[in-house]
């Protein structure tokens, strides 16, 4: 609601140029006395620079058009004759009935082309004309504004000038059907015939008078006011904030806008008050269906926007936590998702025994955040202790906490690991508190705690809120445990794989490591193995099978001891890769891997080697240079036929005293963006700067060190034979 103090300027300014259009109506008599009133007040009453007015004459299909060649409303109106069909703004808006908006230049030359020189001559570039009509809808003539500048007429500005049209019709509709005395004018009131309620004050505040809307909205005859002071005849609605501000527009001469709830009638009323050397003018309209309607938009406006926001949240903490492939994981981006939207800093427990152990903190302040990762592992609490934690996850209900860091410090005991714990939580910062339990197959698996440094409490929206997060976090829990058991599984079987132990030899010495992957938690299908043959031989193999998870490591146990069998039964590296192929398909037809077999004398360091779409082997030299063994590899296991040409093909391998044998998956050199060419010319070089290490582990560890020093998305397998005298 708008005071005194807070009246626009230009408000007030419309207001008095419409009420010098009501006080100059009401005063014509004539038809051609309301078009005078009207191109003198009622350009600036309807916010314009120019007004015409045409009327309907006597005399059929004639329309009579009163305008003044400036816009200077002193200058005297002039009156000209016109043709109903003639094609002009006003013309058309009596044949149609309904308003013509003409916002450039370029629409008037659109639609009235003659006229378009006429109209900018009189420095105009916008017009509209508005049909008149009578109390019964007859269409009376038109009015017509200009303005100098192109005009887009928003809803606004349509309403006050539909405002301006209805007053003038009303006066032309009294003007055509008032009979004259033979001795004078009566003077009619147009005020009689307003839309909005009327009443007029004295200096002293007596009511001079008052319409027959305002006796409507008020509830009260005129004749039992006029004549009472304004506070006696309106108690209710006099209140004191009302009457100040008619003393004050009194006082100063200024109008005042205002709207206002009175009780007694159970509405709201827009008030506009207007001063002039009588008194006052107050008209007002009962807009109590405007005002709930605007109120229930807001609330309804409200409304939306916080569902939007809870569901931009939700929507931001799921994108968060999607993805998350072990609990731990989960909780860490739980705690970091809703610290960042809703908090300064956060906790998170899981039951353990019989305590709560801590296993995610996060705090917004980078510094503070180390300290917060402090909490997790240690402090744990007794599930027979008071904590908020313990409480929450008892009883599986939120709970706010005022200043969460005090409650919790001040029942802690004496001991010096919980002074410690007090001091931590001082420190991360008290405030406002909410714990959340995390409910899943109806048992709290977790309890979160949120805290604000001297924040906001935690409303009812938030706790909300947090229910759909925590119920999120619970169905994620479910895949993130599922994920857990599938790793675990995957993980022992690749482990199984695995040999334990490498053969040892005099002059044959070998190395072997392997690397899970660096981004994400699925186990892939990379392995190794070295294991002696009947003759004494060694067999070194090094696989690679597609996929990860626990179908891969399956499947690579499965080939690791097809093979395993073959080359023990005396193969030989060819027909061993052959069989494997022949199994996989009948056993295993969607499977895909790439596989490199060496048999090779530890004695003597001579040897063959076969592979099926697996990297070659790189050979050092003793004398410091590296060979990538270019061989003819056959296809990957899974798209050979060892009917025909596809079988492997066996190479020749010679170690001399000194040399090193290097086996890898291409996890080792591959990298996303870089071209394998380069990846494999590093790899040689890295393995060249092995050569003073004589130590085959040691080697081992340099060039995996040296390798994967940044993330790696996939498994690498690294297998070493150095050849001694």
């Amino acid at each position: 609601m708008n005071g005194d103090d807070d009246v626009d300027l230009a408000v007030i300014a419309d207001e008095q140029a419409l009420w010098r259009l009501v006080t100059a109506l009401a005063t014509a008599v004539t038809p051609f006395e309301v078009a005078e009133a009207f191109t003198k007040e009622g350009a600036l009453a309807a916010g314009g620079a120019f007004a015409n007015m045409a009327i309907l004459s006597d005399t059929p299909g004639l329309v009579q058009v009163v305008h003044r060649p400036t816009f200077n409303p002193n200058v005297v109106a002039q009156r000209g004759m016109f043709g109903l069909n003639a094609n002009t703004p006003a013309c058309e808006a009596i044949r149609s009935g309904l308003p013509v908006l003409l916002g450039s230049p370029e629409e008037i030359r659109a639609r009235y082309p003659e006229l378009l020189t006429e109209i900018e001559q009189a420095g105009l570039n916008s017009r509209v004309s508005l049909p008149l009509h009578s109390a019964t809808g007859e269409t009376l003539g038109a009015v017509g504004f200009g303005w100098p500048e192109p005009q887009v007429f928003l809803t606004a500005q349509l309403r006050r000038l539909d405002l301006v049209a209805q007053l003038v019709g009303l006066a032309l509709e009294r003007a055509n059907h008032h009979d004259f005395p033979p001795s004078g004018r009566e003077q009619p009131n147009v005020l009689e015939t307003m839309p909005n309620a009327f009443f007029s004050l004295d200096a002293a505040l007596t009511v001079t008078y008052m319409n027959a809307e305002g006796e409507r909205l008020l509830r009260t005859s005129r004749d039992a006011v006029l004549g009472s002071n304004f506070i006696d005849a309106f108690p209710a609605a006099a209140v004191r904030e009302s009457v100040g501000r008619y003393q004050h527009a009194i006082a100063t001469g200024v109008s005042v806008v205002f709207e206002e709830y009175f009780a007694p009638f159970e509405g709201w009323f827009e008030v506009h008050a207007w001063p002039d050397r009588n008194g006052l003018n107050v008209y007002f309209s009962d807009v109590s269906e405007r005002h709930n309607s605007e109120v229930e938009q807001t609330v309804a406006l409200d409304e939306a926007r916080q569902a939007h926001a809870r569901l931009s949240f939700l929507a931001q903490v799921s994108s968060k936590l999607h993805g998350a492939h072990s609990r731990a994981e989960l909780y860490d981006r739980l705690s970091k998702a809703v610290t960042t939207s809703m908090a300064d800093w956060s906790t998170i427990v899981v039951p353990s025994g019989e305590e709560l152990i801590r296993v995610a903190a996060y705090h917004r302040d980078p510094i503070l955040n180390s300290l917060a990762k402090r909490l997790v592992g240690g402090y744990p609490h007794p599930f027979t202790g008071p904590s908020p934690g313990v409480v929450v996850y008892r009883s599986g209900q939120p709970l706010r906490l005022t200043h969460l860091a005090e409650e919790i410090v001040n029942d802690l005991d004496g001991s010096v690991a919980s002074a410690a714990y007090g001091r931590t939580l001082q420190l991360l910062g008290d405030g406002p508190g909410l714990i959340m339990p995390i409910i899943s197959d109806q048992a709290v698996v977790a309890v979160l705690t949120m805290v604000r440094r001297g924040g906001e409490l935690f409303s009812d929206e938030d706790v909300a809120v947090m229910r759909e997060v925590t119920t999120r976090v619970a169905d994620l829990l479910d895949d993130a445990l599922y994920l857990e058991t599938q790793r675990e599984t995957a993980s022992a079987l690749q482990a199984a794989a695995l040999p334990r132990t490498l053969p040892t030899s005099p002059r044959l010495r070998l190395a072997a490591g392997y690397r899970a992957a660096s981004e994400g938690s699925q186990v892939g299908g990379d392995w190794y193995d070295a294991f002696e043959l009947q003759s004494g031989h060694i067999a070194l193999v090094v696989g690679d099978a597609a996929g990860h998870g626990l179908h891969a490591a399956a499947l690579m146990t499965q080939m690791r001891n097809a093979l395993r069998a073959h080359l023990f039964d005396s193969l030989g590296p060819s027909e061993s890769i052959a069989k494997l192929s022949s199994f996989v398909a009948t056993q295993e037809p969607d499977a895909f891997a790439t596989i490199i077999c060496v048999e090779i004398d530890p004695l003597t360091g001579e040897g063959v080697w076969a592979s099926a779409g697996h990297p070659a082997p790189i050979l050092l030299s003793s004398d410091g240079t590296s060979l990538y063994l270019r061989g003819k590899p056959a296809p990957p296991i899974g798209s050979m036929d060892v009917r025909f040409s596809d079988r492997p093909v066996e190479h020749e391998l010679v170690l001399r005293p000194g040399d090193r044998l290097v086996m890898f998956t291409d996890g080792l050199f591959e990298r996303r963006g870089v071209d394998l060419d380069i990846g494999l010319t590093h790899l040689m070089i890295t393995t060249e700067q092995t050569l003073g290490d004589a130590d085959t582990a040691s080697a081992c560890e340099s060039i995996l060190r040296a390798m994967l020093t940044g993330a790696h998305d996939d498994d690498v397998c690294l297998l070493i034979a150095d050849f001694s005298s």
